[in-house]
């Protein structure tokens, strides 16, 4: 009631939770601190599906970091080249080929596999590969409300505000989504815990420090607005040659900026956060100088019809190595506002409906 006068709704954000017992995990409890492990494993994550396909006759190699992928004289993969903690050199060989090391390793891998044939690297003949890192910068604003609103009571975030993902404001900046955060003040940094040693060094003791203790972290809450960024072909991967690891492969060094596009976008993102502050009715309110990273790393082996200015086709392809794939959200050619998870699925399991249909060919 209170933002319809703004012309704002909130929507419930699509998840996906175990309301039972599922596939030996138990029923999400709805715990505040399910990022990055849920407490009571309920939640998936990727060991799951490693579980899964031990079982199914798959190896796993653990500490096995991989640095070369080498490729023959008809453009195929033979092997992918890896080394050991001890710095052992190993091969991995097969028919078919998956490199699923995100928007940061798989690129870099890719331009270390330079040769004398391939000299900008692996399945970069079109030079898109390590370019057009996206993220979804982060305007992040959090309150103190008048009411309680005792936050820390269910998972991170349930609802958000999707209005501002698409409209003829595009034309001049990003769109964002504004997700409501229901973790109090865990994301700027300052849960009870934290809030406690701030009280303490203002003074507070004994009784006090409880009750204002529970004053406050009973009416803390945020908004994190996610915003659209643009592919830009500066913003790139690249192997720091001059800076290896312990196993003497380069780090890879990366070039990130926000153009003004984007900017715009953080900056309407506060304007309105500040309109629901005004609203609600806040004793307090902070925008974050700076913007946050997601951790939404998308772009860098984008997907495209064209060899020439993309790397991986519609089924995450190589275009110059056809047993090669690419998976994982580098692959997203732009970012828009969404988390990027379903997405990856989705297209992993096309994906693996191709490899599995080449491999019975």
């Amino acid at each position: 009631m209170i933002l319809a006068p703004l012309g704002l709704k909130v929507l419930l954000t699509p998840q996906a939770r175990n309301s039972m017992v599922y596939d030996g995990r138990p029923p999400c409890c709805g715990n505040a601190t399910c990022v990055p492990i849920c407490p009571i494993a309920a939640k998936y994550d990727a060991s799951v599906h490693a579980q899964k396909f031990e079982q199914l006759g798959g190896e796993i190699l653990d500490q096995a970091v991989a640095h070369f992928v080498a490729v023959d004289t008809q453009g195929r993969v033979t092997a992918i080249r890896f080394k050991r903690p001890g710095g052992s050199e190993h091969r991995a060989v097969g028919r078919i080929f998956v490199i699923a090391a995100h928007g940061i390793e798989t690129p870099k891998l890719l331009l270390i596999s330079r040769t004398d044939a391939l000299p900008e690297g692996v399945a970069n003949g079109s030079g898109a590969v390590g370019r057009y890192l996206m993220d979804h910068p982060i305007q992040l604003s959090w309150a103190l409300s008048k009411e309680a609103l005792y936050p820390y009571r269910s998972p991170l975030e349930n609802a958000g505000i999707e209005q501002f993902r698409n409209a003829d404001f595009r034309r001049e900046r990003a769109a964002f989504r504004v997700a409501v955060g229901e973790d109090g003040w865990s994301f700027p940094g300052t849960p009870p815990p934290a809030l406690a040693s701030e009280l303490i060094k203002e003074g507070f003791r004994g009784k006090a420090l409880r009750e204002e203790l529970n004053y406050r972290a009973a009416r803390q809450f945020r908004f994190a607005a996610l915003i659209e960024q643009l592919p830009d072909p500066e913003n790139r991967v690249l192997p720091a040659w001059d800076n290896p690891d312990e196993l003497g492969i380069p780090r890879p060094r990366i070039v990130y900026d926000l153009d003004d596009y984007t900017r715009k976008g953080l900056a309407a993102a506060r304007e309105l956060h500040d309109q629901i502050f005004d609203a609600v009715g806040v004793t307090f309110r902070k925008h974050a100088e700076e913007h946050y990273g997601a951790g939404h790393i998308i772009g860098t082996y984008r997907m495209g019809n064209e060899a020439r200015t993309s790397v991986v086709n519609a089924q995450q392809r190589s275009h110059d190595h056809p047993n090669l794939f690419l998976l994982g959200s580098g692959a997203f050619p732009t970012a828009g506002t969404a988390n990027p998870t379903l997405t990856i699925a989705a297209l992993a399991l096309w994906a693996a409906d191709t490899i599995r249909q080449d491999l019975a060919g």
